[in-house]
């Protein structure tokens, strides 16, 4: 007769019940973050507060300020608009790398907000 001892199928079952409901309930906390972030900005600017910038917490970029004298006020304007999409771009790029190289090391699995 063996003397091991096995757990019994209905505790294992219930641990893994339990485990099940603690991810969603973690993802559903993780969802609402992800949510809150798009809500809140960050902004920063050079020691001069000549270049403001303004970002959402997922990283999408909101405004881009410039306050340069030597341009007018339409060419200020341009250069704005082109560094909000330049670093819209370099964001989107940042992203994707992440999602590639965190992508080997999860072997394709993508649990929602690890990538963005």
């Amino acid at each position: 007769m063996s003397s091991s001892k096995s757990p019994r199928p209905s505790q294992g079952a219930g641990e893994l019940s339990g485990l099940l409901r603690k991810a969603e309930a973690l993802q559903k906390e993780l969802d609402q973050a992800q949510s809150a972030l798009k809500e809140q900005t960050v902004s920063g600017q050079d020691a001069g507060a000549r270049v403001r910038m303004e970002v959402r917490g997922d990283g999408v970029p909101v405004s881009v300020q410039l306050e340069l004298p030597a341009l007018s006020d339409r060419d200020c304007r341009a250069l704005e608009e082109a560094v909000r999409t330049a670093l819209r771009v370099t964001m989107e790029r940042l992203f994707e790398l992440r999602r590639n190289k965190l992508g080997e090391v999860t072997r394709g699995l993508q649990p929602p907000g690890l990538f963005s």
